[in-house]
């Protein structure tokens, strides 16, 4: 958290928190004598202790409720539950107005001051354990929404399933999913690469996301896909290789039933992928 804002929060506490106290008891004042006259016929002379009940209660919820959202373990029913006794308690209010619009908004008037107070504390508590601990996701900006809002919606998603809270990492996956998207594109065609492209390329293509979402835990780590293909190029190099010694010219079938005997896993249509694949390390080993 820096400290600009750790000072914000600070002062918001210090000056703000008396000022929603003094608000939150002159709305119970204003509220006690309707209340108490409401409930006369059925607690008499105590009945003075249904508006306090109600008012300490609301005050209880919404306190307990704020530090839920403090301690980032927030239970809306609080939330719910104090709402509904304000309502309630406006309602009534209204209601002995008798029609008195000028009455009506008047005693309307304090109960929404004090729920937008509330809430606006509520959205600086939130605001402020999401950048202590790292959970608050940052906002794709609008000038991107409107310039490609199919592609921007695609990234929010992608930010969302698997917890990415920082914008520019949702960037980064975005450019590591079109590319792989571009790779197995010109590898199966346009279109067909959703049908054609082998299991283990499209699991890969769903794990991309994993590199992002968690960096530390993949660090210097290869997706199984990855290594089993790197792995798949070794052993066709040395099958090619011993076929090679012994004067045998090994067709594809042939290298994907020897692949296989040796507990490989690859399908017909990777076959010649494989082969282009063991030439371009030929080369490059060559060289």
């Amino acid at each position: 958290m820096t400290a600009p804002f750790g000072r914000a929060v600070a002062v918001a506490m210090y000056l703000v928190a008396p000022l929603v106290l003094v608000l939150a008891v002159l709305g119970g004042i204003g509220s006690f004598g309707t209340i108490s006259k409401l409930a006369q016929p059925w607690f008499g002379a105590w009945s003075w202790i249904v508006p306090v009940g109600i008012d300490v209660g609301i005050i209880a919820l919404l306190a307990w409720d704020l530090l839920m959202e403090f301690a980032d373990l927030a239970w809306p029913v609080l939330r719910w539950v104090a709402w509904s006794f304000i309502a309630a308690t406006v309602v009534l209010n209204i209601s002995a107005a008798r029609g008195d619009l000028v009455a009506a908004v008047m005693h309307a008037a304090m109960p929404l001051l004090f729920v937008t107070v509330i809430e606006g504390i509520r959205h600086l508590i939130r605001r402020w354990v999401g950048l202590t601990t790292n959970t608050r996701r940052e906002r794709v900006p609008l000038s991107r929404w409107v310039l490609a809002p199919l592609s921007s919606w695609m990234l929010w998603r992608r930010m969302v399933l698997w917890n990415i809270t920082e914008y520019p990492c949702g960037l980064e996956l975005e450019y590591v999913h079109l590319r792989a998207v571009s790779q197995l594109k010109e590898e199966h065609g346009r279109w067909l690469w959703r049908w054609k492209a082998p299991l283990s390329q499209r699991v890969a293509l769903q794990l991309h996301p994993a590199r992002t979402a968690f960096p530390e835990e993949l660090h210097g780590v290869q997706l199984p896909v990855a290594e089993r293909d790197e792995a798949l190029i070794e052993a066709a190099q040395k099958i090619l290789a011993e076929a090679e010694h012994d004067g045998v010219r090994l067709s594809q079938v042939d290298l994907a039933a020897r692949l296989r005997s040796q507990g490989h896993r690859i399908a017909n249509e990777r076959l010649r992928w494989l082969a282009t694949a063991v030439g371009l390390r030929a080369n490059r080993e060559s060289v």
